[in-house]
């Protein structure tokens, strides 16, 4: 066979068959009990109750800003970076962009959440008034603003921002 290619036919005699070197019914090692209560006591916190702590932390978080379209609430962007979008529109907002541009520009947690308000502002387009409130006591918190589309007057320092 020296300088010709062998075919499938003649190399299949020569190699030992698979199922021959691999056990049918391989011997398993005994679970370790530590992995197995481990596991069950994540699955249990997982069905538990949120923390009751927790829950208050994050409905107690204050309004950056409230960006309202003819007096309904369009988005919010919270003290702590995060932002949520109730009215969105057709045109997509990147976040991540201005995530990245921010942590490369060195600003602050504030300097951000105005970064995002205003390309959010942007976004929504013609319309929108900002409500911004400076870490004011008085800011709505999450539990205020959760189930309300316009959630009483605006209590911020209204922004002029052409969008």
């Amino acid at each position: 066979m020296e300088g010709a290619m062998a075919g499938i036919g003649q190399i299949g005699g020569m190699l030992p068959l698979l199922s021959n070197m691999i056990p049918v019914n391989p011997a398993r090692a005994a679970p370790d009990p530590d992995v197995i209560r481990n596991a069950r006591a994540a699955m249990e916190r997982m069905k538990a109750e949120p923390d009751a702590a927790q829950t208050a932390r994050f409905f107690a978080t204050k309004a950056h800003s409230v960006l309202r379209r003819n007096g309904e609430i369009a988005a919010i962007q919270w003290s702590d970076g995060t932002t949520e979008v109730r009215k969105p529109t057709g045109q997509p907002w990147d976040k991540e962009r201005l995530i990245q541009q921010g942590m490369s520009s060195g600003l602050s947690q504030g300097q951000m959440n105005d970064l995002y308000v205003r390309d959010l502002a942007k976004t929504l387009g013609a319309g929108i008034s900002i409500d911004r409130y400076d870490g004011r006591a008085d800011a709505p918190s999450r539990r205020d603003l959760m189930d309300s589309p316009v959630s009483g007057p605006a209590r911020g320092r209204r922004l002029s921002l052409v969008a």
